[in-house]
C-alpha cells in the first residue's frame, strides 16, 4: 500500500488483523503477544502485504511502550518495593548481570566493539513480561515462591530497560534526533519531580472532584504524552519521561485509578507495537539463513536457560520449580524491539543485524508458551514422580477426614471441623507452606496426596471422608480418581474449577462437589435481595432453593455432557436452565416481574 493512504485506513487494517489472528493464537495456547506478532506477519510485506509506511500507526505504537513504562513506574510503589527487595534488586541483579555478561561475550564473538556487545547483551538478557506473566497467571504461580521470584525479576528488568533506552539513544542518537542536552534534561527530571509533588497531584485532586472520568481519563493521557513530549525536546527517550511520572504518582491515591483508566488504550497500543514489530519482521533473511538464526535461537535461550536454572538452583529451589522458572524468564523481552530499533537508527547496529536479533528476539517469544507446555508435560510424568521420592512422614495420625491441600480453600474446611471436634489428617507438598502453618499451630504433613502409598499412610482405608482441596486442576481428578479406585468406601468432596471440571469430579465419582465461587456468590445475591427489601429468612429461602435446583440440574447435566456435541449441549443446557427458572418462579408463586423490591436507600 501506499504511505498517502488514509491513516484510518491503516487503523483498520491493523485492527482487523488483531481481532482475527490474536483469537485464534490464543486458541491454541501460543499467547496474545505471538498473536499480536503473526498478525503484523500476516498483513506485512512477507504477508499480504498491506502495511506500507504509516508514520500514524508508529506515533500509536511508541504510545503504547510509553503507556507501558508508566504503569510500570505506577508499580514501583516505595513500600511494595521494600517489601519484594529480595526477589527485585538481589535477583534482578544477579540475573541481568550474570545473563548480560554471558550473552555479551557471546555477541562480541561476532565482531561488535565492546560497548555494543555490553548494551545487545543486557539487552538479550530482558524476559518478556506480558508473556511471562500470562504463564504465571495461567498456571495460578502468582502467589507461589516461584512465582514471586520470576515477577520480581521481571519487575527490576522493566526499571533496568530504562537505563538501557537512555544509553543506546545518547551514545548513538538517531539522525535526526533532539541532541542531547545535560543540563536541560537534568533540569527537566527535577522539574517533574517538583510537579508530581506539589503540582500533578493537585490537579487529579481538583479534576477528580469537579469533573467526569472521561476528563480524568484525558488528564492522564495529557500527562502521559506530555512529559514524552518534554523528555524528547532535551533529547532522552521519551519512555523515561513516562516512567518518572509514573513513579511519582506510585504512592498518591489515585495511582489504581489510573492504571484501571489507562489499562485499555495500554493494551490497544502495546497490540499496534507488537503487530508493528511484526510486521517488520524480515522472513525474507530466515529464509536465507535458517539454519544459522535457528542454531543461534537454540544457543541463546539454552544458554539463558542455563544461567537462570543455576540462579534457581543457587536459591535452593526444588527442581521442577527450577526449570518452571527457567523456563518462565527464558525468552526475549518487547524491549529488546525497541532497543534494538534505537540501535539500528544510531547506526550502532546494521539493519541486517538488527534484523538477526530481532528474528531471535521474536522466535524465542513464540517458542516460549510451547516450551511451558512442553515442561508441564515433562513435570507431571516424571518430577512428580520423582518429587515424591523426597521426604515424606511415614508416621501421621489416622483421623476420619483426610484434607488434601491446605491452602485457603483447605484452611477454612479444616478450621471449621476443628472447632466443632473433628480432627483431620492434613496433606500439602509445599514444604515451605508447611513451616509457615505448624508456626501458627497447625499440624500438616508434607506429602503429594495423588500418591497411593500417601493416602495409605494417612490412613485413607479407615477415614471416612477425602477433601480434595488442592489448587491444581489436574491433580483434583488425579486424587479423586486414584482414591475412588483403590478406597471405594471414601466418600469424596472435591473443590471444583469450574462448571466443566465439575462434570468430570461427578463422572469420576466424587460424592459432593463444591465450585470454588458458587456459595460466595449465591450469598451475594441473597445480600442484593435483601438490599432490595426482601426479607432475610425469605432471602435465605429463596438462595436455597436455587442451590438445590442448581446442584440437581448439574448431576443431570454431568452425564450428558460427554454424549453430546456442542451445539446439542449448549442448546439443552439453556432450555434446563429456563425449565430451572420456571419451576422456582412457581415454587414462590411469583411470576416474573410482580414483586414490588424497594428501592435501596441513598
Amino acid at each position: 500500500m501506499h504511505a498517502d493512504v488514509n491513516v484510518l485506513v491503516y487503523i483498520l487494517i491493523y485492527l482487523a488483523a488483531m481481532v482475527v489472528v490474536v483469537p485464534l493464537a490464543k486458541r491454541f495456547g501460543l499467547g496474545v503477544v505471538v498473536g499480536y506478532l503473526l498478525a503484523g506477519v500476516a498483513i506485512g510485506p512477507y504477508g499480504l502485504d498491506l502495511t506500507g509506511e504509516s508514520t500514524s500507526i508508529s506515533l500509536l505504537a511508541e504510545l503504547g511502550v510509553v503507556l507501558m513504562l508508566f504503569t510500570i513506574g505506577l508499580e514501583l510503589d516505595l513500600k511494595k518495593l521494600w517489601a519484594m527487595r529480595n526477589q527485585v534488586f538481589a535477583l534482578g541483579i544477579m540475573q541481568m548481570l550474570v545473563c548480560g555478561l554471558a550473552l555479551a561475550i557471546g555477541v562480541k564473538a561476532f565482531g561488535l566493539a565492546v560497548v555494543p556487545a555490553l548494551i545487545v547483551g543486557l539487552t538479550l538478557a530482558l524476559s518478556s513480561t506480558a508473556v511471562s506473566v500470562q504463564l504465571l497467571n495461567d498456571r495460578n504461580l502468582m502467589g507461589t515462591s516461584t512465582g514471586k521470584s520470576a515477577f520480581g525479576i521481571l519487575l527490576f528488568q522493566d526499571m533496568a530497560a530504562i537505563p538501557l533506552l537512555i544509553a543506546t539513544s545518547v551514545l548513538y542518537p538517531s539522525a535526526g534526533a533532539p541532541q542531547f542536552k545535560p543540563l536541560l534534561a537534568l533540569g527537566a527530571v527535577v522539574g517533574l519531580i517538583l510537579a508530581g509533588r506539589f503540582l500533578i497531584g493537585e490537579a487529579l485532586r481538583w479534576i477528580a472532584t469537579n469533573g467526569s472520568r472521561e476528563l480524568f481519563v484525558g488528564a492522564a493521557l495529557l500527562l502521559v504524552i506530555a512529559v514524552m513530549e518534554l523528555m524528547s525536546l532535551v533529547g532522552v527517550s521519551s519512555g523515561l519521561g513516562a516512567f518518572i511520572a509514573g513513579v511519582l504518582l506510585a504512592s498518591s491515591e489515585y495511582r489504581h485509578e489510573l492504571e484501571a483508566d489507562l489499562e485499555p488504550f495500554k493494551g490497544l497500543f502495546l497490540g499496534l507495537f507488537f503487530i508493528t514489530i511484526g510486521a517488520g519482521i524480515n522472513l525474507g533473511l530466515l529464509g536465507q539463513h535458517f539454519a544459522a538464526i535457528a542454531a543461534l535461537l537454540v544457543a541463546f535461550m539454552a544458554l539463558k536457560f542455563g544461567v537462570l536454572y543455576l540462579q534457581a538452583w543457587g536459591m535452593r529451589m526444588p527442581r521442577r520449580e527450577r526449570i518452571a522458572f527457567a523456563t518462565l524468564l527464558g525468552q526475549g523481552g518487547e524491549f529488546g524491539f525497541v532497543i534494538i530499533g534505537l540501535a539500528v537508527a544510531g547506526a550502532m547496529l546494521t539493519t541486517e543485524q538488527g534484523g538477526w536479533i530481532n528474528l531471535v528476539i521474536a522466535l524465542s517469544v513464540a517458542a516460549s508458551p510451547l516450551l511451558m507446555k512442553a515442561q508441564d508435560a515433562y513435570a507431571a510424568r516424571f518430577l512428580a514422580r520423582s518429587a515424591s521420592k523426597g521426604p515424606m512422614d511415614t508416621e501421621m495420625d489416622h483421623n476420619p477426614v483426610i484434607i488434601a491441600g491446605f491452602g485457603r480453600y483447605g484452611q477454612i474446611v479444616g478450621r471449621l471441623l476443628l472447632i466443632n471436634g473433628v480432627r483431620a489428617t492434613v496433606l500439602d507438598h509445599d514444604s515451605e507452606h508447611i513451616a509457615n502453618m505448624r508456626q501458627f499451630g497447625f499440624k500438616v504433613y508434607y506429602g503429594d496426596a495423588g500418591r497411593l502409598d500417601l493416602l495409605e499412610v494417612a490412613g485413607a482405608a479407615k477415614a471416612s471422608v477425602l477433601v480434595v482441596a488442592v489448587d491444581d486442576k489436574e491433580a483434583i481428578t488425579r486424587i479423586t480418581v486414584l482414591a475412588r479406585k483403590h478406597f471405594p468406601h471414601l466418600q469424596i468432596l472435591a473443590r471444583a474449577v469450574d462448571v466443566p471440571h465439575a462434570y468430570e469430579l461427578i463422572r469420576e465419582g466424587a460424592q459432593a462437589v463444591h465450585r470454588e465461587l458458587f456459595e460466595s456468590s449465591l450469598l451475594a445475591g441473597r445480600s442484593v435481595l435483601e438490599m432490595l427489601g426482601c426479607g432475610a429468612d425469605e432471602a435465605r429461602e429463596l438462595a436455597d432453593r436455587f442451590r438445590h435446583a442448581n446442584n440437581d440440574q448439574l448431576k443431570a447435566m454431568a452425564n450428558l455432557a460427554p454424549a453430546t456435541d456442542r451445539k446439542e449441549y449448549i442448546d439443552r443446557v439453556r432450555r434446563s436452565r429456563e425449565e430451572l427458572e420456571r419451576q422456582l418462579r412457581m415454587e414462590v408463586q411469583q411470576p416474573t416481574g410482580s414483586r414490588s423490591w424497594q428501592q435501596p436507600k441513598p
